[in-house]
């Protein structure tokens, strides 16, 4: 009987025990910072920004993007076309980011997570400017977490390093932010391809079937010659500058089925091989291919009007530009007319 009396005073003790634990941990914790947002207010400002930036370590700037009449434009690649899709998602990625868990709050010991201060000239993270509607938002970001991915970050001028639940590591090449795309002319359209080497013998590729032969003759490789025909099938840049007039060393002149022409002139240059395109349609051999389409087709001249619109848009994107082409599709622009047939 006695048992069961005390019983109940052990409960209360035990659960008085309990929160008086709890209030001494609180007290203890009550100095460290509360999680949220990563950059709390950023979310009522993403139409107000004006400009966003990366700075790596010396603090050098690295990518520069303003809003130009309501589009964002790289500083270093004034004219062309930036990624708005994937910046748009990135801003959101960025309001919508939060705080998992505190790290530390010691200087010495931001190089260990990558978001040391980026005077120093051997800084690890990358730091984020955002500019308009308020005061700059700056955001270093460093490391990921090996295991959950989220970044290490801090905001500039703050001590508090925090792992935030998302991979916040910014682009650090003004490329990235670009629209890569340079054309989209599918292989299946591709009928031939006259290959002019300023030194060395010009030969064509003519489609058979399903590949294509070499001045008439099969290629040792089918693969090698199907590659070189798909070269324009979603090529997109590694770099783009204004033409400097540079002289090409050889070009290649893709015919289509439907009378669209693209010539590729091609140079060995800084950082890889740079290329200027030209496009041209010759209208009577669209007309004449679209006449050969099926009744559900739409009339051969609304077809040669969307066509004439796609030539005259690829067109105005190449004027003025050079490209430096990715390494795989730059090699296919590089074979000679012995390299698919050997001694024949």
């Amino acid at each position: 009987m006695r048992a069961r009396q005390l019983l109940p005073w052990a409960v209360v003790t035990l659960a008085l025990a309990a929160a008086a634990w709890w209030a001494l941990g609180r007290q203890a914790r009550g100095d460290l910072p509360e999680a949220g947002l990563a950059l709390p207010g950023l979310a009522d400002r993403l139409d107000t920004l004006e400009g966003i930036e990366v700075h790596g370590a010396g603090d050098v700037r690295l990518v520069s993007l303003r809003r130009v009449d309501g589009r964002w434009e790289e500083a270093g690649h004034p004219g062309w076309p930036t990624n708005e899709r994937e910046i748009s998602r990135a801003l959101f990625r960025l309001s919508e980011a939060r705080r998992l868990e505190a790290k530390t709050s010691d200087p010495a010991l931001h190089p260990r997570l990558g978001v040391e201060d980026l005077a120093s000239p051997q800084a690890q993270g990358a730091e984020l400017r955002l500019l308009g509607g308020g005061e700059p938002l700056r955001l270093v970001v460093g490391s990921n977490h090996p295991g959950l991915g989220g970044s290490y970050a801090r905001l500039a001028g703050e001590s508090q390093a925090w792992l935030l639940d998302t991979d916040l590591s910014p682009a650090r090449n003004p490329v990235d932010w670009l629209d890569r795309r340079i054309i989209d002319l599918p292989l299946a359209r591709i009928e031939r391809v006259r290959v002019e080497p300023v030194q060395g013998r010009p030969f064509t590729l003519t489609r058979r079937d399903e590949s294509f032969l070499v001045d008439g003759l099969a290629p040792e490789s089918a693969d090698d010659a199907i590659a070189t025909a798909a070269v324009p099938e979603q090529l997109a840049l590694d770099g783009v500058a204004a033409d400097d007039g540079t002289p090409a060393q050889r070009q290649h002149v893709y015919r289509a089925v439907d009378g669209v022409s693209l010539t590729i002139a091609t140079w060995a240059g800084e950082g890889g091989t740079w290329a200027r395109l030209s496009v041209a349609l010759d209208e009577e051999a669209a007309l004449a291919w679209f006449a050969r389409a099926g009744d559900e087709a739409a009339p051969p001249e609304q077809r040669l009007a969307s066509l004439r619109a796609q030539v005259l848009e690829w067109q105005a994107r190449f004027d003025g530009q050079r490209f430096l082409l990715p390494g795989q599709k730059a090699a296919n622009l590089l074979r000679e007319r012995s390299q698919f047939l050997g001694a024949r």
